[in-house]
C-alpha cells in the first residue's frame, strides 16, 4: 500500500476537505506533543491519518481500505525530518486519483471554487472530475464509464 503524506498549513480545513467532500474516515490525530486521538476536528493536531473506504457497485462500503492519506504540518515534519523547514509550504506537483468515488456525488458536496475541470467522460473510459484541496492538491476522482482504449 502505498500512503502519500501531504503537507498542509490548516489541518483542520484540511481535515474537513477529505472527510465532508471524499467521504475519508479519520483513522488517527496526534498532537504537537505526542498526544494521541481517534476523534476530533483537527484543531491543535500536527498529523492526522484518514482513510478511504471503497464501495461495491451497490454504494455499499467494502471491508476493505481503498486506501489513507496523511495530513502533517510543516513543524511536524521538520521536527522530524531536517530536509523541510517550519516555514516550508505546501507545493503541490502532482495528482491524487480516488478511483471508485463518483464525480456527482462529490460535484453535489463542492463549491464551485474548488473544482478544478470536469466532470468529463475521458477517452480511456473513467468519468472523472478534478478539484483542489485546501493546499492546492490536486484531486481527482473517477469512475469507469464507457469504452476503454483497445
Amino acid at each position: 500500500m502505498i500512503i502519500p503524506n501531504l503537507m498542509v498549513t490548516d489541518i483542520e480545513a484540511s481535515l474537513n476537505f477529505y472527510r465532508e467532500i471524499l467521504g475519508m474516515e479519520l483513522v488517527v490525530l496526534v498532537s504537537p506533543q505526542r498526544d494521541v486521538s481517534f476523534e476530533g476536528n483537527g484543531t491543535d493536531a500536527a498529523f492526522a491519518t484518514l482513510e478511504w473506504k471503497s464501495q461495491n457497485p451497490d454504494g455499499k462500503p467494502k471491508n476493505q481500505s481503498g486506501g489513507q492519506i496523511m495530513l502533517q504540518t510543516a513543524q511536524s515534519l521538520s521536527d522530524e525530518l531536517p530536509s523541510f523547514s517550519a516555514k516550508s509550504s505546501p507545493t503541490p506537483s502532482g495528482t491524487i486519483y480516488f478511483r471508485g468515488l463518483d464525480p456527482e456525488t462529490i460535484l453535489k458536496k463542492s463549491s464551485r471554487d474548488i473544482v478544478v475541470k470536469g466532470p468529463l467522460q475521458q477517452w480511456y473510459g473513467m468519468y472523472e472530475l478534478y478539484l483542489k484541496d485546501p493546499d492546492g492538491y490536486i484531486i481527482c476522482v473517477g469512475v469507469p464509464a464507457g469504452e476503454t482504449p483497445q
